[in-house]
């Protein structure tokens, strides 16, 4: 065993983002978190007021005391406001290495039993606290909190349908998309995507579209199989009517 040459600490008898965070009105404007890459600056005022309002709107959003958190995300500077806000929350949060293979984060998902997922964590342009679809926000910051009902499943790892969606279109031959999960022989649900090629694109196959995804995601996000259709069934309202989807399928 190795020991510091200095005095042990004293534990702390407070909530983390308390014993943190507590006394961040007597430091004011001073700079608490500087991103190395772009110089973007946050003062202990801001880390403050931003977390409580996220906590806010995690807890609007269903988070409750004794619920899990995963925060799945590169080191930035909204990673303590997501990881302090969940606890004021009332969540444990377990952060999960961005690297982590399928098997790892579908290994600590089981373990930690957690029931809600946070990544994609970045800046928003509202300033206040809402709620909007798979999304909370608190001066400036958003958060992807994604429930797990809602996500697909692949070895045991969830995958929010947005995302490849969201790479599909971009695709330049593509018109529109949906993804839905698709159980597989072994039993996993894997990301299924449903596909509208644009009409110059007709040529457009299925290997192609999987490779595309395939290049720009982790491996637990790639899209398994495709299937192409004339349209993406929608309600009035524009959301994918999955239900349809998988009816099909």
């Amino acid at each position: 065993m190795f020991r510091s040459e200095y005095a042990d600490v004293p534990p702390v008898d407070l909530p983390i983002h308390d014993a943190v965070l507590a006394r961040a009105a007597e430091f004011g404007d001073t700079p608490a978190l500087i991103d190395g890459t772009d110089g973007t600056t946050l003062s202990y005022e801001q880390v403050d007021r931003f977390h409580r309002r996220v906590a806010a709107a995690l807890a609007e959003a269903g988070v409750r005391k004794g619920d899990v958190l995963t925060l799945h995300s590169p080191n930035t500077i909204a990673f303590p406001t997501a990881f302090y806000a969940a606890t004021r929350a009332g969540a444990t949060v377990t952060t999960v290495h961005p690297l982590a293979t399928a098997d790892e984060f579908a290994k600590q998902l089981r373990d930690s039993g957690a029931r809600l997922h946070t990544g994609d964590v970045g800046y928003a342009d509202d300033g206040g606290t809402s709620r909007s679809g798979e999304a909370v926000s608190g001066g400036g910051w958003l958060f992807v909190v994604d429930r797990v009902k809602e996500l697909i499943k692949y070895k045991g790892f969830q995958v929010a349908p947005a995302e490849p969606e969201a790479l599909l279109l971009t695709h330049p031959g593509i018109a529109d998309a949906a993804v839905i999960g698709r159980y597989d022989a072994d039993g996993n649900e894997v990301p299924h995507a449903y596909v509208v090629r644009r009409p110059s694109a007709g040529e457009l196959t299925e290997a192609e579209i999987m490779m595309y995804v395939a290049e720009r995601v982790a491996p637990y996000k790639r899209i398994r199989h495709v299937t192409f259709i004339v349209g993406v069934p929608r309600a009035a309202s524009g959301k994918i009517l999955r239900r349809q989807l998988r009816e099909s399928a």
